[in-house]
């Protein structure tokens, strides 16, 4: 492309699109989006809580999952919102600013509720890997070796600590609905 000098032909092309974007394509963007990359954001962050519901016992043990399955909802919430801009008996007609606020709306929660999935599933990974672990220093024969080396206490999980800290990581999720509903209100 830069032997032949093609590449201001393509960026002028691109502009050209940019500028006679559907609302209506770029909204329906939005919606797919939204509910794309939240529902990614949840499925990792829920393949990790299931490890760890497992691996506990109890109703509790669910939490994490719960907490994962809510960043899904968010983004259904946007895409639903986005369907319904999106529908011609609306009174108004939807702009090439429309369609790109919506378009928005939709990364915004998508992204937000990846990130926030990341997190979690980071977080209860690490949870994970650490009670496997110390299970298996705990059964390992080598457990009372002849010299004594520093071992590493036994983490007792502090149930408050791993609700807050989840909620924490799922408020970015928050934020990005948030973000989106002010998108799709203006």
């Amino acid at each position: 492309l830069l032997e032949n000098n093609h590449h201001p032909i393509i960026i002028t092309n691109i502009i050209i699109v940019m500028t006679f974007a559907d609302p209506q394509l770029l909204t329906g963007l939005g919606s797919a989006l939204s509910i794309f990359l939240a529902s990614a954001g949840s499925a990792i962050a829920s393949a990790e809580g299931g490890i760890y519901a497992l691996r506990k016992k109890g109703p509790l043990a669910f939490i994490p999952i719960i907490i994962s399955g809510v960043l899904a909802i968010y983004g259904i919430i946007i895409s639903i919102l986005l369907i319904g801009k999106m529908e011609d008996g609306s009174d108004e007609i939807m702009t090439e600013a429309h369609g790109y606020r919506h378009l928005s709306a939709g990364l915004s929660v998508g992204l937000a509720c990846l990130a926030s999935g990341f997190g979690i599933a980071r977080f209860l990974g690490h949870l994970n890997k650490v009670a496997i672990e110390c299970d298996n220093e705990a059964d390992s024969p080598e457990s009372q070796p002849l010299i004594q080396r520093e071992r590493r206490a036994m983490v007792q999980e502090n149930f408050v600590y791993l609700t807050m800290t989840l909620c924490f990581l799922e408020a970015i999720g928050l934020y990005g609905l948030i973000v989106a509903l002010f998108l799709i209100g203006k």
